[in-house]
């Protein structure tokens, strides 16, 4: 795993034909607004099943990197926080990183880090953080609110077809929500 900075995030973006506002709402340069939501399951094993399938390849041999973007926390009780910063930290601690989430909040994993990757975005959509899901050399990112949903948002009208098709069990509703 490596980490990025606020500042590195813009660049990071406009490699990847994004731009961002305040480095927080990334969107699609020249491109529709193509997007859909998912509320947040109540049970816990279907929030971590949620989780997976906002991976292109949710069973893992093929997966060809992401980054994961916390992008806000601090929004729920002061014990709930604290324990979702200790297990945050000693995440980060165990690959290598010693700054704290709020000077590098990006985490890039390479192809061979699944598992890592999906710890890292399904701990927040759990304890009700912001985090952004981009995986790699893929057509859309995801982004899970504190509001309880799972926003899918795709560079262009086939990606998100094809995305809809694939989580239709999830009851996912057509929204520009991510855009308002």
């Amino acid at each position: 795993m490596r980490t990025l900075t606020r500042e590195d995030f813009g660049e990071w973006c406009k490699a990847r034909g994004l731009e961002s506002v305040d480095r927080e709402w990334p969107y699609y340069r020249d491109a529709d607004h193509h997007s859909f939501l998912v509320k947040l399951p109540d049970c816990p094993s279907r929030v971590l099943a949620l989780a997976r399938w906002c991976f292109p390849s949710n069973k893992g041999p093929s997966f060809e990197g992401a980054m994961v973007w916390l992008r806000d926390w601090g929004i729920w009780n002061e014990g709930d926080e604290e324990m979702g910063m200790r297990v945050i930290g000693q995440m980060r601690a165990a690959l290598g990183e010693s700054r704290e989430l709020t000077e590098a909040p990006g985490h890039i994993f390479s192809e061979k880090e699944f598992v890592d990757a999906r710890a890292f975005w399904t701990l927040p959509m759990i304890l009700g953080w912001d985090a952004i899901l981009f995986p790699e050399k893929r057509d859309y990112f995801v982004f899970s609110s504190h509001d309880e949903v799972v926003c899918f948002v795709a560079r262009g009208r086939q990606t998100y077809t094809d995305l809809l098709e694939q989580l239709k069990t999830w009851e996912p509703e057509e929204s520009a929500w991510y855009f308002r």
